[in-house]
């Protein structure tokens, strides 16, 4: 660790590291500082992320373009981008025995929420994200590396699911053989998305991928939101992914490993509020299909993570950091619980976002 320090300016200067956060891949630790500033240090996991340079070459160029557009329309801090804090030889990472690091600013007086019941923070989630794509909007997609290809090809990972299922190695198929079933009985619809894009029917554009509500850093005394951090899944891709991914965690009433089933309810009024931070940023630039699409993407989004902690569990948990033995198994039975309660509301979140549109 001293020697990955050493590379920073702040090496000298560090009085206390801590683990920081409780994201599901990668190490973080905050980093401490006689001169009060502080910083955040991760390992990144480059079992997970098998091509480190790319992702950072990717959120280089992703912070890079914000903060000139930011630049050139005088923006203040309180619309910010995640910092990265270069080494003393000018790289935004750095390798040590085949593991790869990097740090960036601390975002001083800023959290984030794992859960929430206020609209208006969740509001401002859907201000981030759509501020995201506004200002990625002429960023052509194709600049950025496919650091995981097939992220978000749902029908890839439905094939995956089928894969593992067959080999069952780890005996595992028949504990969740109703799971197996509530997703085959809907496999129909998992390509709605893929094909849209393939038929050019939505366009690619610049996607976050991992919109989660706790990806979003909010003031701690404006209670407005200052930056999405967690970029490593920066790619080209739709926006349905970051629409459909921040209404499945921060819309439902749970924790997205919640175990008691009665508790994951979907929320309308925190829904509601997201969708109108959203649109009120992105309702310019989105086309026809792609808000035809919005309701239909939470309810792909929550099917696909659902096959994903499925496949993960069926898989001897190799992907998903773990607390306990049958944590992919909770994920994956509180994931198809919020899919059901989707379903419940999907003419409802239709008719909310064709009204709301209408009015702009």
């Amino acid at each position: 660790m001293i020697k990955i320090l050493n590379r920073y300016p702040f090496g000298q200067d560090v009085t206390d590291i801590s683990p920081f956060g409780n994201g599901n891949i990668n190490k973080t630790y905050l980093i401490s500082t006689n001169s009060n500033k502080k910083y955040i240090l991760q390992e990144i996991n480059s079992k997970v992320f098998k091509k480190p340079k790319e992702v950072m070459r990717n959120i280089e160029l992703v912070t890079e373009h914000i903060r000139n557009i930011h630049r050139k329309n005088s923006i203040e801090s309180d619309q910010a981008v995640l910092e990265i804090l270069y080494t003393i030889d000018n790289q935004s990472y750095v390798k040590l025995d085949d593991r790869y690091w990097r740090a960036y600013n601390f975002v001083e007086n800023a959290i984030t929420y794992e859960t929430t019941d206020d609209p208006e923070i969740f509001k401002q989630v859907g201000i981030a994200v759509g501020a995201f794509q506004k200002f990625l909007n002429d960023f052509d997609s194709d600049r950025l590396a496919i650091t995981i290809p097939d992220f978000h090809n749902t029908p890839k990972r439905f094939s995956s699911l089928r894969k593992v299922v067959d080999e069952d190695n780890y005996d595992r198929v028949m504990k969740v053989f109703k799971e197996i079933q509530f997703i085959n009985s809907r496999k129909n619809k998992l390509s709605i998305i893929v094909q849209a894009l393939e038929k050019k029917e939505i366009p690619l554009r610049v996607t976050h991928n991992d919109t989660k509500l706790n990806n979003v850093m909010i003031d701690k005394t404006t209670n407005k939101a200052v930056c999405i951090i967690d970029l490593d899944t920066v790619m080209p891709g739709s926006v349905l992914y970051d629409f459909g991914d921040a209404i499945r965690v921060g819309a439902n009433n749970a924790k997205e490993d919640e175990s008691d089933l009665s508790k994951v309810r979907l929320n309308m009024s925190l829904f509601e509020s997201f969708v109108d931070g959203f649109l009120e940023e992105t309702h310019n630039i989105l086309n026809q299909k792609e808000i035809d699409l919005l309701v239909d993407s939470v309810w792909l989004i929550t099917m696909e993570i659902s096959i994903r902690f499925l496949t993960d569990y069926l898989d001897n948990d190799q992907y998903f950091r773990t607390d306990y033995p049958e944590h992919n198994l909770v994920r994956t039975k509180a994931q198809l619980k919020l899919v059901n309660e989707i379903e419940r509301y999907y003419e409802q979140m239709k008719n909310y976002i064709k009204n709301k549109v209408s009015k702009m």
